[in-house]
């Protein structure tokens, strides 16, 4: 293990400039596309010696994919290219695309979530092949940077395009999110759409006043959000998930009315659901519809409407598999910490790897913090250690029992 630091820091410098270029791109999902960061990576692993091209389904949002060996063992590690956005820039202390280094941390958004996987992926692989540690004719070690992972973890353009078209075939996976566990799953995602329809009536009217007239939408939703914050769902108990069930919030975003003066007449929010895997979306549906029965039975006359946006399993591998206590030694031996095999609570896209039969850690890589906030964060020491770790990982798992 010792080594392998040793060898991994020999392109320490390189490693952490690449980190900046790719944060110095935007890639904020919804606003910017992908293709500037996947070019930047492809133009990396040229200039490193590997072999990459760009995948695409959309052609205006390329995945970058780099790769070394061309024999039948694979090993994939993967992280997405796509950010949130920023948010008020006065709110960061270093500016959010500016990649400064501070006090040992790299600063900017997307940097602990995902870009800095993706940079120790890419440095990985030189590390496997100037150091002779796999036999490329026996193994096939790669690299994905995908798009679209933050518009909501189910989208057919990142990892599902590259699963379909036979490019991640792979007998293990590290989706390389920042951490500090050795993540073996994660919380799966119902999201609603509930919209309430009522009528418009002047809010001075006769008709208002002596409820002749007028259904208000907005406290007919208000109340449902209400009593589904009320609502307990039972969920499966996994051991990897301590602490962590079955989690319903009610109006992560809200919108309704027309005018001041109007009772108003239609309003809609989301709502969000974590599922524990092994946990039924459809139960969880009948649950929230029999909320919406019982506030409808008391305002007559109001219509509600429930979408699923967004519907994805919670996903996990066993515990005591290779690929989680494969992992679990090389972190300690690398970073000196005891890294704990635990279950995440924000979904990502590591159910589609799963799911595909692929043991997959969904949240393994360097040191971070701040994802989705201001001052996102990666530590840069963590970024040599990380690629000795996923090295030794992978030389590990390949060679098999």
């Amino acid at each position: 293990m010792t080594d392998l630091t040793t060898l991994a820091h020999l392109r320490d410098t390189e490693l952490l400039r690449f980190l900046q270029d790719l944060v110095r791109i935007p890639s904020v999902n919804g606003r910017d596309t992908e293709a500037a960061v996947a070019e930047r990576i492809c133009a990396e692993a040229t200039r490193l010696g590997l072999a990459s091209e760009l995948s695409a389904a959309d052609p205006s949002r390329p995945n970058a994919l780099a790769w070394w060996g061309d024999g039948p063992a694979g090993f994939a590690l993967i992280g997405h290219m796509d950010t949130v956005a920023e948010g008020d820039p006065g709110a960061w202390t270093h500016p959010p695309f500016g990649a400064e280094i501070v006090d040992g941390r790299l600063y900017g958004r997307g940097s602990a979530d995902n870009k800095a996987g993706i940079a120790c992926g890419l440095y990985t692989l030189a590390l496997l092949r100037d150091h002779g540690l796999l036999d490329p004719s026996r193994v096939r070690v790669s690299v994905a940077g995908v798009v679209d992972e933050e518009s909501g973890a189910s989208s057919r353009l990142g990892v599902r395009h590259l699963l379909d078209i036979g490019r991640l075939a792979v007998q293990g996976a590290i989706y390389a999110y920042a951490s500090d566990i050795v993540c073996i799953g994660h919380r799966g995602l119902l999201r609603l759409v509930v919209e309430t329809r009522g009528q418009a009536v002047h809010s001075g009217s006769a008709e208002w006043s002596q409820k002749r007239a007028g259904i208000n939408a907005v406290t007919g939703l208000a109340a449902i959000l209400v009593g589904l914050e009320r609502l307990t769902i039972p969920a499966p108990a996994h051991p990897a998930f301590a602490g962590l069930g079955c989690t319903l919030t009610p109006g992560t975003l809200f919108r309704g009315g027309e005018f001041e003066s109007i009772v108003p007449a239609a309003a809609s929010a989301v709502v969000d659901v974590r599922l524990m895997p092994g946990q039924s979306p459809e139960a969880v549906l009948t649950a929230v519809q029999a909320v919406i029965r019982a506030e409808q039975a008391i305002r007559p006359g109001l219509e509600v409407n429930v979408t699923v946006k967004t519907k994805l399993p919670g996903a996990a591998i066993p515990e005591d598999h290779p690929l989680a206590r494969i992992a679990q030694r090389h972190a300690e031996a690398v970073t000196g910490n005891a890294w704990p095999i635990a279950g995440a609570g924000p979904a990502n896209e590591g159910y589609m790897l799963i799911g595909a039969g692929i043991p997959t850690l969904p949240g393994f890589g360097p040191t971070g913090g701040g994802a989705h906030a201001p001052d996102e964060w990666v530590d840069c020491a963590s970024l040599t250690q990380t690629v000795a770790v996923f090295a030794g990982i992978i030389c590990e798992y390949l060679a098999g029992p």
